[in-house]
């Protein structure tokens, strides 16, 4: 890359804050530095960019650009700097993949659009409640070093003829003020088919103007919704996205994954291939659930060491949640 660009891609990962292709472009530029055999030079930017005593600069809305609200003063969305990425996530294979793929087609965007084709920005996730649809968002906002901004959905959708459709407008004249990765939980609920005789106009045209909206994104942003019924959305919905990403319940080797992973931070006693046979068919929060509330009783125990008992605690208070999710009206 000539060295006007590497400054160019320097320039812009600092404007958006994306941390990591600010390292990747002073790197580029450091081993420029040292093909030209300017070392000293070169050792003194490696110094500085390595600096351990350097502090990361935080991501942060700026004061002067407040949150879009709805008339009645209620923030639209809500502004979070992930604390997760992708080793925090035990995830297929196939989706590992996928997910990796767009934070590499994110930091190579310009390139990509040197060659006429654009980064996939647009994602579309599906998927049983709780296999991770939303802590991959967050991940993959994490390994970006972009902040999410989280729809208040219950919010948006207003009451007042109208205001919704302006809502979402003000939502996205927002996100054009820098690079974000946009989570729009429940999607289902404004993409859900517009020909359901249940719904009213007012919906039907906030659909519309959602599916305009993500036509006309071309930001340097990310915009991801899920879905845990995808049934319910229209097929115009479905075409609207770059990609589609499909999460499932976990197999047993994920399930042994995910519980080695929950019990990192703490001894254990158990045989832990007999208790991810035992957890067919439990969803990735369901095991993070039942493995803290068996961390939980080895503390209440005055205990050192999680063993079977403790799990079976864990698992028992989950398959009571289940019953009474299920027994539940609506």
């Amino acid at each position: 890359m000539a060295r006007s660009d590497l400054v160019k891609a320097l320039m812009r990962s600092h404007q958006h804050g994306d941390d990591r292709a600010f390292h990747t472009a002073a790197e580029a530029i450091i081993e420029d530095e040292r093909r030209k055999r300017h070392d000293l030079l070169a050792d003194d930017l490696a110094a500085i960019l390595e600096d351990p005593a350097a502090k990361r600069r935080p991501l942060q809305v700026s004061s002067l650009t407040p949150l879009p609200k709805t008339r009645d003063e209620h923030p639209l969305l809500s502004i979070v700097q992930p604390s997760v990425s992708f080793q925090d996530l035990v995830l297929s294979p196939p989706i590992s993949e996928v997910l990796a793929s767009i934070v590499d087609e994110f930091r190579l965007r310009s390139q990509l659009r040197a060659h006429g084709v654009q980064p996939r920005s647009t994602l579309l996730f599906v998927g049983p409640p709780g296999t991770g649809k939303s802590m991959s968002a967050l991940a993959i906002a994490g390994e970006l070093g972009l902040p999410v901004a989280r729809i208040q959905l219950a919010v948006v959708v207003s009451s007042y003829l109208g205001e919704t459709a302006r809502n979402l407008e003000q939502i996205f004249r927002f996100l054009e003020t820098g690079s974000w990765v946009l989570l729009f939980d429940e999607f289902d609920l404004l993409g859900r088919e517009r020909a359901d005789r249940s719904d009213h106009g007012e919906l039907r045209r906030v659909v519309a103007a959602m599916l305009q909206i993500i036509d006309e994104h071309h930001a340097d942003s990310l915009f991801i919704a899920t879905s845990n019924h995808p049934a319910l959305l229209d097929t115009a919905v479905w075409r609207r996205f770059d990609d589609v990403v499909e999460f499932d319940l976990p197999d047993k080797a994920t399930r042994v994954a995910l519980i080695r992973l929950k019990l990192r931070g703490v001894r254990h006693r158990m045989d832990i291939t007999a208790t991810a046979s035992a957890m067919d068919g439990y969803s990735p929060a369901e095991i993070e659930s039942a493995c803290l509330n068996a961390i939980r009783l080895m503390v209440r125990r005055n205990e050192q060491t999680v063993a079977s008992e403790h799990m079976a605690y864990g698992m028992e208070r989950e398959e009571a949640r289940r019953r009474a999710s299920s027994s539940s009206p609506g």
